[in-house]
């Protein structure tokens, strides 16, 4: 296997998706209706087989899990303190630029690229990050943008309600339920499971082809400095810290080392975009950071891949 047989379908298919859109032959309601069926039914379905079928570790890997949360809660804070002193955003635009500087896109570019250059094996590890990657972010920004505001609301309401949230997000009903079949051993009729795959077959195309189409959404809307600090700290300084603690470090095994290093280095994750939206601030720079990330990620991760396929 070579790099471009990995990064070339996948940019391909986000490439169509991009122009499907920019030319109108699927408007902003197909392409949300797309999205709803891939984040709803598609990737959960994909997420509860290969998690009900995989071999779990006997122990939890903590070291993998501290390689990458501890580097992302730091370039969390380095964002905030780097938005605040060079930028002098509000507090508010503090947050959302720290989350943008931390949060990676997993599942619309991390999941494809990384199962397909590294093979199955990466798919426990990918899981592992995926299961708690927005729980972090999530509380923390929402605990600092909702205390900004003056809402009252206390940690401990916060982080009761960000639980709520995500309880009813169906990815992570996906891995839950994946996790609960493989552990309890719950078999899953032939004919129900040729199905669920399927369904879950369609995912990563249909996910490629959304995120080519959100793209559209996405302007280069100014505020470059912004972005490319941005930029920076989430897809250069991230990964290298990743690669320091997950290699020389807590010595993780190849491949577990790999998906966390490569894991860091994927573009602004689209949902920084979202929670800019919900608070109104930051968009400008979220948009051209999510757009000119997502079309470097095409150099930086073949780099990555180049890197780490020998290794694994």
């Amino acid at each position: 296997m070579t790099i471009l047989t990995v990064i070339f379908p996948v940019f391909a298919i986000a490439l169509a998706g991009y122009l499907t859109a920019r030319f109108n032959i699927l408007d902003t309601r197909d392409i949300d209706g797309i999205s709803k069926f891939v984040f709803s039914i598609a990737i959960p379905i994909l997420l509860f087989n290969s998690l009900a079928g995989v071999t779990l570790p006997e122990e939890i890997n903590w070291q993998f899990w501290l390689s990458y949360y501890l580097v992302s809660i730091f370039i969390y804070i380095l964002g905030v303190w780097v938005s605040k002193r060079w930028f002098a955003h509000t507090p508010k635009e503090q947050a959302i630029f720290g989350l943008g500087a931390s949060y990676s896109n997993m599942v619309l570019v991390g999941l494809p690229i990384i199962s397909t250059g590294l093979g199955d094996d990466a798919l426990l590890p990918i899981f592992l990050l995926v299961s708690i990657h927005s729980a972090t972010l999530f509380f923390i920004v929402t605990l600092l943008v909702e205390r900004g505001n003056g809402t009252g609301s206390t940690p401990g309401q916060i982080a009761l309600q960000t639980l709520k949230n995500l309880a009813r997000n169906p990815i992570i009903i996906g891995l839950m339920l994946g996790l609960v079949f493989n552990l309890f051993a719950i078999p899953v009729p032939q004919m129900l499971d040729d199905a669920l795959h399927t369904l879950g077959d369609a995912a990563l195309p249909c996910a490629i082809f959304v995120l080519g189409g959100s793209l559209n959404a996405y302007k280069l809307a100014g505020h470059f400095s912004e972005a490319w600090t941005m930029i920076g700290l989430k897809m250069v300084l991230q990964p290298i810290l990743v690669a320091i603690l997950a290699i020389a470090v807590f010595h993780l095994e190849p491949l577990w080392a790999a998906v966390a290093v490569m894991m860091a280095g994927m573009p602004v994750g689209v949902n920084s975009f979202i929670f800019a939206q919900k608070y109104q601030s930051g968009m400008a720079i979220t948009s051209t950071a999510i757009l000119l990330s997502t079309l470097l990620a095409l150099v930086s991760q073949s780099l990555l891949l180049a890197i780490f396929i020998p290794r694994t």
